[in-house]
This record gives structure tokens, sequence and C-alpha cells, in this order.
């Protein structure tokens, strides 16, 4: 016989005007953080009549209000905890001491599980190498793990090695206490050699993996601020180096190509007549993490990756 025990969620400030599976997956993240709950998951449930709002059955994309309460079936969530297998995965470290671990993540690889990428990952590299940040961090797929880059990003990711870095670091990244550097390779001239994009950024209405620039409408916006500079200019393209001021998803692909310039090699946000020929339009985009810098238990750190062999062989293509 099938548990019929229900738990009751409120909609909280935060989660005004989400849709349903978003705002359902927030709030079972937040009470589950290691269980291995994913979005999809979540809309089966609501089609399924699992996960009701306001004791309704209802639509996956419906917007939620302030004080709307989702009921859910406990037994639907009897996920078990995920573990990572631990296998031999060697990534380069530019960096190590007591409290961080700095590394240069290669372009393909996925800083944790997720999608269709589940092996291979930092988390793999940081479980193989390093057992006992197993416990450090939000989620036992994201040891140690404080921030993130793209699968095809290459560059400087920082690992913390105790729950007190962890603690601070995340702090540090909420506060933006940290300077970033990238290097972007984009498609076509910069309007100017220096320049700001100062552009709220929100969910794209219909396709869920990208985020839109000076968004309308009912889709909720977050503050943006990206700055660039022209390194280097080539006949069709413009190296520029990134100095983004805030941390949002897909912020510096989603800012270039609002401007006209999408990085080269982009697959979501590149211009479709951008993708004919190989020279043009390469296996992966060319966005790099050069470079990080802050200050942690009163220790300045600053660390830098070298441009990738295939980024510098991409360059040397199109000269």
């Amino acid at each position: 016989m099938r548990i019929t025990k229900k738990m009751v969620l409120e909609i909280k400030n935060q989660l005004v005007d989400k849709r349903l599976d978003v705002a359902a997956l927030a709030l079972l993240q937040k009470k589950y953080p290691e269980n291995q709950l994913s979005r999809g998951m979540v809309a089966r449930l609501i089609k399924a009549g699992r996960i009701t709002l306001n004791r309704t059955v209802t639509r996956v994309s419906q917007r939620v209000s302030l004080h709307d309460t989702l009921e859910i079936f406990e037994s639907d969530l009897a996920v078990a905890t995920p573990q990572l297998e631990i296998r031999s995965v060697n990534l380069p470290i530019l960096y190590e001491d007591d409290f961080v671990i700095a590394i240069n993540k290669p372009a393909g690889i996925q800083t944790h599980p997720a999608g269709n990428q589940k092996r291979d990952t930092v988390a793999h590299f940081i479980a193989s190498k390093y057992p006992k940040l197993m416990k450090v961090g939000e989620s036992p797929l994201r040891p140690g793990i404080v921030h993130r880059l793209d699968r095809e990003t290459s560059g400087v990711l920082v690992i913390a090695k105790t729950l007190a870095a962890f603690a601070e670091l995340k702090k540090l990244f909420q506060n933006r206490n940290l300077e970033k550097t990238y290097f972007a390779l984009v498609y076509g001239h910069t309007p100017k050699s220096e320049g700001v994009i100062n552009k709220p950024l929100a969910r794209h209405p219909k396709k869920l993996k990208r985020v839109i620039a000076k968004t309308e409408g009912r889709n909720k916006t977050r503050e943006a601020l990206t700055l660039y500079k022209v390194i280097d200019r080539h006949r069709d393209f413009d190296l520029l180096e990134i100095t983004p001021r805030t941390g949002r998803t897909h912020q510096i692909r989603a800012h270039l190509a609002s401007i006209g310039n999408p990085i080269v090699g982009d697959k979501l946000y590149a211009f479709k007549p951008m993708r004919r020929g190989e020279k043009l339009f390469p296996a992966r985009q060319m966005l790099h993490a050069s470079r990080l810098k802050f200050e942690l238990f009163a220790k300045k750190y600053d660390f830098q990756a070298p441009l990738p062999t295939d980024f510098q062989f991409f360059l040397k293509s199109i000269d």
C-alpha cells in the first residue's frame, strides 16, 4: 500500500511569480539538500498530481504567488542519498594549501554531475583525490565546490578544503568580494574599445537553458553588470578581457550576445549564420576564466590560468 502522508510547503517572497516546477524544486532542494532531485523529476510529479498547488492539480508552468501552498507526497521523495563513483580523474592543480585548492579546469569537463554528464566531473576528481572533502559543502555531489564554470568554459576554479573555508568563500561570492577576469573571443567588433553592459537578466520564457537580457513581462529580472575591454582585433573577431561585477548564470554569454557580439562557438547564444564552417564555429565556446583574486582568512590569493592550447590554436587560425 502506498504511503499517503503529505508535507505542506509555503511559497516565500523569493519564489513569487516563479513557475511551479522551479518553485517546488527550490523548496525541496532546501529541505532535502542531499537528495538527487531534478527539475524533470519534479515536473513528472506535478503532471501525475503528486505535487499540488493550493490542493489543486495544475500545470507545470503555473506561476506561484506569495503564501501559496504546495502539498507533496513524502513517499515520492524517498530518493537515496547520491554517491559519487570513485573514478580516477586527473586535473591540473594551480595551487593548494590547508584551506583551498585551485585547479585549471579544462573545457569539456563539467563542474559536478548534472544533465547527461554524471561521470568524470570536477566532483569526481575531488572524490578520488581528496576523499576527506566529501563532507565539505552542501551536497555530496558537490564536495568543496563553491562556484562553477560551464562545461565548455575553461579556467580557474577554486575548491574549499574545510567547512570554514567553504562558508567564507561562499560569502565572498555572494557579496561579490572577489575579482574575476575572463578572456572571450567574440564574433564581430564591439562598438567601443572598452564598455560596460548593464542589463538585468531573466530566464528565457520558452527555452529553459537560456537567460535573456533586458527582459519584459512577468519574468523576474536580476541585476547584472559586465565590463569588457578589447585586447586584440582580428578581421572578423574581437578578443576581449571580461570583468563580471555580478555572477549570474550565463551572464557573460548572454550580455555579449545582447550587444551583437556572441562568444565564438557558443551553441546557445551565437547567431545561426555563424555556425557554418569549422573555422567560424569551433567545438567549444571560446571563453576562459583566466584569473581569480580574493582574500581569505587574512591571506591574499591570486590564481591565474594560462590560455589553453585549443584557444591559442583557434586564435592563430583566424589571423
